[in-house]
């Protein structure tokens, strides 16, 4: 059995306790909430529930595509349900922001005429860390425990590298493998013809989460302005209020000041943990996730000069 990693292990513990402790709501996907944000695309809204996704479904003519799922199968019947009011006879496609249990562990719900997508690094992702992330969830309450019981990751029907374009019928929608950034992971879904970008975790309104060993502070920053290139209308995050581009500037901004304030305590002859001590007395009263910084703050000290 693979080890979860230890050093992010602390990071993910953070975000399934917080998601505990904030969490009078059950992690539920609420399809009555489903709404049209554009001519071709709806999303089911978390409505900043921890643990639940924004869903998409993206309808074309001949296509529909659903982004995430929820967690574990309960959730993802009923995504399914409200794709199918959607989609009627049409083919149903089905792709995941990342590998993480709200958003991939639904997939199982979906009927076996559904074609599922995945990036080689999401694959990787699934493989070397498995439904490790998911054991902890269950473990902090019944309900978690109750979704993710027999949940189990789907295998992909079509498998791409860098990027996928798949045309629903008058809605061309691209994927983009987007590298090391929340996950090693990371899909973008851009919905070229309506101009609306689903990012993921790696543009939202919450602080960043390096989840990961392969988490990059640097190869973010380009993530962000190769998505900021693309000139979305909407940007859908993977949690919390959808936006605009401000979403990504955000992002950007907060990234660049962990760097700057990290690299100058490395020069100053500071360890990572003063450094992180430093910079979250100094950061932490604006962004107050103070697992989230210091995951920011140990990425940027150990790439930086």
């Amino acid at each position: 059995m693979i080890k979860l990693y230890s050093p992010f292990l602390a990071v993910l513990l953070a975000i399934a306790g917080a998601a505990q402790a904030q969490a009078p709501a059950d992690p539920l996907v609420r399809p009555e909430g489903l709404r049209q944000v554009s001519a071709h695309v709806s999303i089911i809204p978390d409505n900043s529930v921890p643990l639940v996704p924004n869903v998409g479904i993206i309808v074309g003519t001949k296509a529909v595509l659903v982004v995430d799922t929820g967690l574990g199968p309960r959730n993802g019947a009923m995504v399914l349900a409200a794709a199918q009011k959607l989609a009627g006879t049409r083919q149903l496609y089905l792709v995941t922001t990342h590998f993480h249990p709200e958003h991939d562990l639904g997939a199982q719900a979906f009927p076996a005429s559904t074609l599922m997508i995945r990036s080689a690094d999401q694959r990787k992702d699934i493989s070397e860390f498995g439904l490790q992330l998911a054991n902890i969830f269950a473990s902090r309450s019944a309900i978690n425990a109750e979704l993710l019981k027999g949940a189990d990751y789907r295998h992909a029907n079509i498998s791409f590298g860098q990027d996928l374009l798949l045309d629903l019928g008058g809605v061309r929608v691209l994927m983009y493998a987007m590298g090391p950034n929340h996950t090693r992971g990371d899909v973008a879904i851009w919905v070229e013809t309506d101009k609306v970008l689903f990012a993921g975790d790696i543009a939202m309104r919450a602080q960043p989460a390096f989840a990961s060993p392969y988490s990059s502070l640097s190869h973010w920053l380009e993530s962000l302005d190769r998505l900021e290139a693309l000139h979305p209308t909407l940007v859908v995050p993977s949690h919390g209020p959808s936006g605009g581009v401000e979403l990504i500037e955000g992002y950007r901004a907060y990234l660049k000041e962990v760097r700057e304030r990290t690299l100058a305590e490395k020069r100053a002859g500071k360890t990572v943990e003063q450094a992180i001590e430093v910079v979250g007395a100094a950061m932490g009263a604006k962004y107050p996730d103070r697992g989230r910084l210091g995951g920011a703050v140990k990425a940027a000290y150990t790439e930086g000069k």
